[in-house]
């Protein structure tokens, strides 16, 4: 199957900056995914057809699933060419380069799925639009967690929509990067600890904190806080680790939350890497 550069390049007017941070995008928004619990889906427009009339036509460049929820669709949808009437709210929002959300009939699903849409911006520019897809799901109850994380998406979603979101530094960011499943810590505007995952909290105790986490610096814990720093004052993603001496190590990435070039926040990703590192001091002894 086609990748996204090949999609875009032979189907979309899209330029090769525009394609760029689309794949940037793309790189890491199963976060994204992890932290709505809902399927992401990115669109880009075709333009209308040669004559100049009829439908405005969009390409699905790309899809994620969540890990930490279930998917709607089974189905592979890359690829796939719709119309602006059978998906008005994309059309809507590409048109308009707002966030907008609606309640639309599936009819593979026979159900109402709430879809968010969100306008990719570049450079003043609405290059695509990525949707969140969920079960319409009136009075459910949510709890703590599924509330902070639906809150962290939509901060990044208006990262999306101000151009602020991918990151351009992110290149580092591989395969092995943690997710939100890992642990999860959201830091306030000062840096505090404003809420912490399950998985956060048990690989904190690890390291040997223990008590109360909330309106606690990482400093104030003695935890090192030099990804926090950094994340804050240059508003980029920092890595660092956390170890409590030979016995466990905590990778952490720092990423900013930004409003209008402003960090208001950061959310912190926990990643438990005691058993790599011990690999990696083992090669090292048999080589010494």
């Amino acid at each position: 199957m086609a990748g996204i550069a090949d999609l875009a390049r032979i189907h979309t007017p899209l330029r090769a900056p525009d394609v760029d941070h689309l794949i940037g995008l793309v790189g890491s928004w199963g976060l994204l995914a992890d932290l709505c619990f809902s399927d992401l889906m990115l669109f880009a427009s075709m333009g209308h057809p040669a004559d100049g009339e009829g439908a405005e036509r969009f390409l699905v460049l790309s899809q994620v699933r969540p890990t930490t929820g279930q998917t709607l669709y089974k189905t592979d949808w890359i690829g796939r060419v719709v119309t602006d009437h059978e998906r008005p709210l994309v059309a809507r929002c590409m048109s308009l380069g707002e966030i907008i959300s609606g309640e639309v009939p599936n009819q593979e699903l026979r159900e109402l799925v709430r879809v968010l849409c969100i306008p990719v911006r570049r450079d003043g520019r609405t290059v695509a639009v990525l949707t969140r897809e969920a079960a319409s799901s009136v009075g459910r109850h949510t709890g703590e967690l599924e509330r902070t994380y639906v809150e962290v998406f939509h901060r990044f979603a208006r990262m999306i929509a101000t151009g602020e979101f991918p990151f351009r530094t992110l290149d580092e960011w591989e395969g092995d990067a943690p997710r939100v499943g890992d642990g999860a810590l959201l830091l306030d505007g000062t840096g505090r600890i404003e809420f912490a995952s399950p998985n956060a909290i048990s690989a904190l105790h690890r390291l040997g904190v223990h008590g109360q986490l909330e309106g606690n610096l990482l400093g104030e814990l003695n935890l090192p806080e030099s990804a926090v720093r950094s994340a804050f004052g240059r508003g980029v993603p920092a890595y660092d680790e956390m170890e409590r001496p030979g016995e466990v190590t905590v990778s952490m990435w720092c990423l900013p939350l930004l409003e209008h070039g402003t960090t208001t926040g950061a959310l912190a990703l926990l990643h438990d890497i005691s058993e790599v590192r011990r690999r990696d001091r083992l090669l090292l002894s048999k080589d010494a």
